[in-house]
Parts: structure tokens; sequence; C-alpha cells
């Protein structure tokens, strides 16, 4: 069995777009965008301040009891009553409370 993977020649007739030289680039958007704010974030803050025991909803509707200890863009990091640590990752959410 070969691995070897065909490409079809580039189409001449197809405009090619080329950068003019000395163009700015263009200003990242999202969460690096200068205007950015996160409504999250001051809540997560005092979650943690306080030691806030919260209630994680997951999609399958499945819920899990724990403290806040800290959080990025992508997961969360809690502290279950046992005292196991452990990351939960955001997309799989539906809602965050205080029990």
């Amino acid at each position: 069995m070969s691995r070897r993977i065909e490409v079809p020649p580039r189409d001449v007739s197809a405009p090619v777009r080329v950068p003019a030289k000395g163009s700015a680039s263009k200003k990242p958007s999202g969460v690096f965008h200068e205007r950015h704010t996160s409504a999250q974030d001051p809540l997560y803050q005092a979650w943690i301040l306080d030691e806030t025991p919260l209630t994680f909803m997951f999609d399958d509707g499945s819920a899990l009891s724990g403290i806040l200890r800290a959080f990025d863009t992508y997961a969360l990091h809690i502290v279950d009553g046992d005292g196991v640590s452990m990351i939960i990752f955001k997309q799989s959410l539906r809602w965050v409370r205080p029990t």
C-alpha cells in the first residue's frame, strides 16, 4: 500500500493574491483584541477568592460539585469534596452556579 498522495497541478488561470510590500498586518480578534472584555472573569475571580462551593452541570446532564481554584480560556481547575484536583474543559459545561 502506497502512502504517496497525488497533488493536482495548480490552475494557472486562477488569480493569486500577493500582499503588497509594507502592508500592515491585521489586528488579532477575539480574546486578544484590546477592546475584549470577559463577563466570566470577575465572577470566577470572586468565586476563587471566596472559595464558593459550585455545582457544574455538563452537557450530558451529569453534575459535579467542587471549589474553583483557577481558570483559563478553555478549562477550569476544581477540587471536589474528596480533595481530588481536576481539570474541567469549558466546552463540556452547560452551566456553573453556587451550590
